[in-house]
């Protein structure tokens, strides 16, 4: 029995919104749901394309949301749960949720969380992630990644108050003698990534699964002084981002799950953009979000937007 209570740019960036399954579950029809959640979120009407569906039922049966604080969505308010997850109420779970008309709804995800905080150790005495997940589960999404290898406190490593030299590049350092120890750390996610995804099929055979990148953080070459990040060094943590989805997206595709690209759409609307931005640098703008390197409100609703297209297979 499941621990947990029912709930009624540019260069080098992952090229395709979410794939679809093989075989004969690609070829079934989207619920009537989906396209009327297609339609809402993405200002569309009569939308019926084919995609990916769970092979019994509607994908809207059973939804559960695992993952990380982007998914969360920590001190975007209104707050579901503060310590120990930090858990919006209108991070993109919630809005997936409530544009499919989800029957059975329960968002788990949880700021600092890892794939081991899914799969086997608790955190802050709550159950594992997985324990949320039943064999009824029709839809599951996942963000994960970033804690494993500790992508937030490299990012972190590249502020700079001062220009150059006063400071410290957060590249040079994680470059120096020639390896490049930040891709090294976003090449070990794979296997962890990969774990998770079996794990979720093996307790829900039927599901759609999700797996979304993170997002468009800083543009090439920052926009220092605007966000304390000199040039160099934003271009190689969001490079990190980037080589971290196309990482996800070769482990969903070899995982029978579906990848969900964050990054491109987001183009334009990164941290620079401090009246548009999907996500923080350090300094917040106007679209309700509070903590660096996290998203903002105005980014979970895109977010939410751009899953639900991935569940219809469609273009945004």
């Amino acid at each position: 029995m499941s621990a947990y209570p029912s709930e009624p740019r540019r260069r080098r960036r992952p090229a395709r919104p979410a794939g679809r399954l093989p075989g004969a579950v690609a070829a079934r029809r989207l619920p009537r749901r989906l396209l009327a959640a297609v339609a809402v979120l993405l200002g569309l009407s009569g939308l019926a394309v084919p995609a990916a569906a769970a092979t019994r039922g509607s994908i809207a049966d059973e939804y559960v949301a695992l993952g990380d604080s982007f998914a969360a969505g920590p001190l975007i308010f209104p707050q579901e749960n503060f310590v120990p997850c930090f858990r919006s109420a209108v991070n993109y779970p919630h809005l997936v949720a409530k544009a499919l008309g989800a029957k059975i709804f329960r968002d788990v995800t949880c700021s600092g969380a890892t794939t081991a905080h899914i799969l086997t150790t608790r955190q802050a005495g709550l159950p594992i992630q997985l324990d949320a997940v039943s064999a009824r589960t029709s839809l599951v999404t996942l963000t994960i990644g970033a804690n494993d290898i500790g992508l937030a406190g490299l990012g972190l490593s590249c502020f700079n108050a001062l220009p150059e030299p006063a400071g410290v590049s957060c590249k040079d350092t994680q470059t120096a003698g020639g390896a490049d120890r930040g891709a090294q750390k976003v090449d070990s996610a794979a296997p962890l990534i990969a774990a998770a995804l079996d794990a979720i099929h093996a307790k829900a055979p039927r599901a759609r699964i999700l797996v979304t990148s993170y997002t468009d953080y800083i543009q090439p070459d920052g926009c220092y002084p605007i966000q304390p990040v000199w040039a160099r060094d934003a271009s190689y943590i969001q490079g990190l981002v980037d080589r971290l989805a196309r990482v996800t997206e070769r482990v969903a595709g070899s995982h029978h799950a579906e990848f969900v690209d964050l990054i491109t759409p987001a183009e334009g609307h990164d941290g620079c953009q401090l009246t548009q931005n999907w996500a923080n640098v350090v300094v917040p703008g106007t679209t309700l979000g509070l903590v660096p390197l996290h998203p903002t409100a105005l980014g979970e609703r895109n977010f939410a937007r751009l899953v639900v297209a991935g569940l219809a297979g469609a273009r945004s």
